[in-house]
């Protein structure tokens, strides 16, 4: 399928992937982590909270320049630009995998009690970061030009 598509369509579909991949990555966990059962929790001290927020609005600044990295002819807009934001992306998402498999050394866990949400029977978490992961990965293949793409 991907051989008979020009560079490109393929390089717009790298760029709709990674976007969209950022984003979710940006923009879901506020909107998860600032709700009640965790910002009330009492397991949250001041400053954890200020970390939590720091990151997230860290993140939340950053997503509009990597989008514009990514859409912006006047800046990059080329598949170099994608695979980098794309890898910054994966970053971001490693670090999630590092925190889990950490989480007994860090006191930490996916969710709190009582709070767990399965996807097919995975935990919510694993499945997004997990499904963020492949399309920053495909976003970062798709971006690559190849012999056979070269005009």
């Amino acid at each position: 399928m991907f051989q008979v598509m020009s560079y490109n369509n393929k390089l717009t579909i790298a760029k709709i992937l990674v976007s969209f991949a950022l984003t979710a990555y940006v923009l879901l966990p506020p909107l998860v982590d600032f709700g009640v059962s965790h910002i009330a929790s009492e397991h949250w001290t001041p400053h954890s909270r200020l970390h939590l927020a720091w990151t997230l609005y860290g993140q939340i600044l950053a997503l509009p320049i990597m989008l514009w990295a990514i859409w912006g002819r006047k800046l990059h807009g080329t598949g170099r630009s994608v695979r980098l934001m794309a890898y910054i992306g994966i970053a971001f998402t490693l670090g999630f995998f590092i925190a889990g498999g950490l989480s007994a050394k860090l006191g930490a866990d996916y969710h709190d009690p009582g709070h767990e949400r399965l996807i097919f029977g995975m935990d919510t978490n694993l499945v997004m970061n997990g499904t963020i992961l492949v399309l920053l990965l495909l976003g970062v293949f798709l971006s690559i030009r190849r012999g056979g793409d070269a005009k």
